[in-house]
């Protein structure tokens, strides 16, 4: 009993030692570091400046290793230690990053900060813009005036988002290229235009990596991609369902094969037969109207150096179309809005166009107004707040959006057909596209719910409908990525077969409808479901609602509108 005490004693007087020694370790190391604090000088703004910049750098490096993710960095933001990426992510990316899975508490607080910020950057008001140019519209396409060449010559040109291309027809050349709304374009006659040597070609160029150009996501092809050579791997054709490019199974060459007297050259051909030959020139251009006058003194202020294609030929539904050419207005360095951007004409790497059936407008870096309750004395071009959709990929030049729900009227379509409308291509906005093309997957679906509402079967064939069987067609509604929904009204998809019709009739059509009528007319549904791949949404979906252009913040902005000039 005693030595068992004894040894009780022992260990008790020991723990009690290395306590005393633990405690005054401590106190050592306590009175060490603060000596050091109190002996540091301050910060210094430099200091602080690169701490900013390291944090920054870590942001950046964690957004690589994002597949898909792009960021774009100003220098402003290294230089004055801005905290926010201002990285032109969609939504979908930021969901990625939401949920991407991370090892440390560090890793997982900035991925939060990067997707409330890239969620701050798809909500931020659309810059409101002066530069507002007139549209009109032939056969469900709407054209814009473009002035080109000192002095200035007008040309009729379709506003195309699905291009990435603007040509149209030149004299001398072009002996066979059809009549068209305006004079051909006169070379001779303007002492701006220069032809563009074989060394500076641009707009068989691509500002896409080749290997992510030729990866099979879409982004080559569309509906104004310019094909000038094709390596052929094997003799079949693929058609991506895009109404525009002949696609083949084969690595297109980014430069031209060879030059046509020193120019040059470059070519498009479209999967129902029409194509054009051009070569490419530099010349002033600026948008403008019927009239000649104003036009011009916009011209003289805003014009800058362009490069277009001056048509040497033309075949199939070139030669008998009313415009003279195309206006590409794709994501892509050598469209017109990313020209005038970068050379200082524009504010904003943007633009948004607002259709309707006689014509609308273009509004160049940035949208015509902002919505204005009633009660204000400001006109209110918007009917509702604008909403916004983040593009959907990376690496291509069409605009792409995710499609999360499709409903004919009440019946809300199965979503597992929503794969075969984002997959491939994608869903594409292209506003030189006239009508809107589903997925045939979507056919079954689209057509049961049609039925159900109507009590006929869905066709695109003429069917006759009285006035109170007409009100009660429809409304076709999708809802994108973000949550923004988008109606499509019967009087946008639905073309009457009769000469008489109201879409000749120049009226305000965001709050205008047919007019009653009696007994039965003939419409034609323009909404297909046939197309192979994804979808294509076109001017017909596009109808009484300003949609906004965002480039630079990769973005889609919705609002109904009043879209009359």
């Amino acid at each position: 009993m005693r030595s068992f005490v004894s040894s009780v004693r022992r260990t008790t007087r020991a723990l009690f030692f290395t306590s005393v020694l633990w405690l005054l370790s401590c106190w050592i190391w306590t009175i060490h570091n603060l000596h050091l604090i109190t002996s540091s000088p301050p910060a210094t703004p430099l200091l602080i400046s690169l701490s900013r910049q390291q944090v920054l750098s870590n942001r950046i490096r964690q957004l690589d290793l994002i597949p898909g993710a792009e960021r774009i960095v100003d220098s402003s933001d290294l230089q004055n230690g801005n905290n926010s990426l201002r990285a032109k992510s969609t939504h979908r990316e930021s969901r990625v990053k939401s949920t991407t899975t991370t090892t440390t508490t560090t890793t997982t607080t900035t991925t939060t900060t990067t997707t409330q910020t890239s969620a701050v950057a798809v909500n931020e008001p659309p810059p409101i813009s002066s530069l507002i140019f007139p549209l009109h519209a032939k056969s469900g396409t709407h054209h814009a005036y473009l002035y080109i060449g000192s002095p200035p010559q007008r040309q009729t040109l379709i506003v195309d988002t699905g291009s990435r291309l603007t040509a149209f027809p030149c004299r001398p050349h072009c002996s066979d290229c059809g009549v068209h709304a305006s004079p051909r374009f006169d070379i001779n006659q303007s002492e701006s235009l220069s032809i563009v040597p074989c060394d500076e070609c641009l707009l068989s160029r691509t500002d896409i990596e080749p290997d992510k150009y030729f990866n099979g996501n879409g982004a080559g092809g569309d509906s104004g991609d310019v094909i000038v050579h094709v390596e052929l791997k094997s003799d079949s054709v693929r058609d991506f369902g895009l109404r525009g490019s002949h696609h083949v199974n084969g690595r297109r060459r980014v430069l031209p094969p060879s030059c046509t007297k020193k120019q040059c050259e470059i070519n498009q051909r479209y999967t129902e037969g029409s194509s054009w030959s051009a070569f490419e020139v530099r010349d002033y251009v600026w948008l403008g109207s019927e009239d000649r006058n104003k036009s011009h003194t916009q011209y003289f202020e805003y014009s800058k150096p362009f490069v277009f294609g001056c048509q040497v030929s033309e075949e199939g539904l070139f030669q008998t179309q009313y415009a003279d050419g195309i206006m590409g207005l794709s994501m892509y360095t050598q469209t017109l809005v990313g020209s005038w951007f970068h050379q200082g004409s524009i504010p904003h790497e943007s633009f948004s166009l607002c259709f309707h059936a006689q014509g609308g407008h273009i509004s160049l870096g940035g949208t015509a107004s902002r919505y204005y309750e009633e009660t204000t004395d400001k006109p209110a071009r918007h009917l509702t707040p604008m909403e916004f959709i983040p593009f959907a990929r990376q690496n291509t030049w069409y605009f792409t959006v995710t499609v999360t729900s499709i409903s004919v009227g009440e019946h809300v379509l199965p979503s597992d057909i929503l794969k075969f409308l984002n997959g491939h291509k994608g869903t594409i906005i292209d506003s030189g596209t006239t009508d809107t093309f589903l997925s045939h997957k979507v056919a079954q679906a689209f057509s049961i719910a049609w039925s159900k509402i109507v009590g006929k079967k869905y066709s695109n064939k003429v069917q006759q409908y009285s006035h109170e069987e007409f009100v009660k067609l429809p409304i076709i509604t999708f809802e994108f990525d973000g949550g923004t929904q988008w109606d499509v009204r019967p009087d946008a998809y639905m073309e009457a077969a009769d000469e008489n019709s109201v879409h000749n009739d120049p009226v305000s059509t965001a709050q205008s409808k047919y007019a009653p009528w009696s007994g039965k007319r003939g419409f034609t549904s323009r909404i297909y479901v046939d197309e192979p791949h994804g979808a294509v949404l076109g001017a017909n979906m596009m109808m009484d609602h300003d949609v906004y252009f965002d480039i630079a913040n990769r973005r889609l902005g919705v609002a109904r509108a009043k879209c009359l000039f």
